[in-house]
């Protein structure tokens, strides 16, 4: 029979989570940008921050006394030349969504005046 291994939580002091609260709060700043930062999933910021506008923001009372996790490994990081393929990969297909919006249009505008032109020979 296997045995299952008891997982491992990071555990965050209060004074951690507001801190990672306050900087998600700035207008300037993405909470996902602070959360790859510091290592920790986009959801736990957005998580801190709800549980901060309620007033039910806690800290861990083991990671209280035994200072654990103060400041998390960061995950790894994407290389500049994934980040700037992939900025590349967006705008084209902004692009292509606005070429595709243009056409739809110009073809509109064409079976309008088809329209118009057979309509005008008929009255002849």
């Amino acid at each position: 029979m296997g045995q299952t291994r008891k997982r491992h939580y990071d555990r965050y002091t209060l004074e951690f989570k507001k801190m990672v609260v306050k900087l998600a709060n700035n207008p300037s700043v993405m909470a996902k940008d602070i959360a790859d930062t510091l290592g920790l999933h986009p959801v736990m910021v957005y998580r801190w921050q709800m549980e901060y506008r309620r007033g039910e923001l806690r800290g861990n009372p083991l990671a209280e006394r035994q200072k654990i996790k103060e400041t998390p490994v960061p995950r790894p990081s994407k290389s500049n030349k994934e980040k700037e393929a992939e900025q590349k990969l967006r705008e084209a297909e902004k692009r292509i969504r606005k070429l595709e919006k243009d056409l739809a249009q110009r073809e509109d505008e064409l079976d309008l005046l088809k329209k118009a032109e057979r309509f005008f020979v008929k009255t002849k």
